[in-house]
C-alpha cells in the first residue's frame, strides 16, 4: 500500500481530536487550548460540508499517521497538517505536504502554509518541499506556485 492520503470521514473525528489535543500538537498550534469534544465535532462537521475545504488522513500501510486540511480561497490552498503522536520525526510531515499537492483540491494554483517561528520541524518540511519562506516575525509564511 505505501503512504497515501484518503478523504477524512466523520469516523475520523475522534482520532483527529485526540491528536489535536496532544501536548506537542497544542504547542505547535496557533491556539494551544484543549478543544472540547462538542466544539471539535461542530467544527469537523462544518469542514466536511465546506466545498472549499479538503480534509485528508495520511496512512502508511493502512495505519493512520497524519491529517491534512486544505482550505481554498481565491485559488490558493492553505495547508494545515499534523502528524500523529508517536509518528513524529519519521518524515511524515514532509510527505503529507507533498501529497497535498497531488490530491483533488479545487484546482488551486498555489499552496501556502503558516507556521509558528518555534516550530522548526514544520518549517523544515515546507522548505524541503520547495516552498519559499517569508519571515513574518513570530509567524513564517511558506508559498509554492504549482506548475499546472
Amino acid at each position: 500500500m505505501g503512504i497515501t492520503l484518503r478523504p477524512a470521514t466523520i469516523e475520523d473525528a475522534e482520532m483527529i481530536l485526540s491528536w489535536r489535543n496532544d501536548e506537542v500538537a497544542r504547542a505547535n498550534s496557533f491556539s494551544g487550548d484543549v478543544i472540547t469534544y462538542e466544539a471539535h465535532m461542530e467544527w469537523f462537521r462544518k469542514k466536511l460540508a465546506d466545498e472549499n475545504c479538503y480534509l485528508y488522513i495520511m496512512t502508511d500501510d493502512d495505519e493512520c499517521v497524519g491529517q491534512a486540511r486544505i482550505d481554498v480561497v481565491n485559488d490558493i490552498g492553505e495547508i494545515s497538517y499534523m502528524t500523529a503522536p508517536g509518528k513524529r520525526g519519521k518524515g511524515y510531515g514532509r510527505k503529507i505536504i507533498s501529497l497535498c499537492e497531488d490530491v483533488p483540491n479545487g484546482g488551486v494554483m498555489a499552496f501556502m502554509g503558516l507556521v509558528q517561528k518555534e516550530n522548526e520541524a514544520s518549517r523544515k518540511c515546507f522548505l524541503q518541499n520547495g516552498y519559499a519562506e517569508f519571515n513574518g516575525g513570530d509567524i513564517y509564511c511558506y508559498i509554492k506556485t504549482l506548475n499546472k
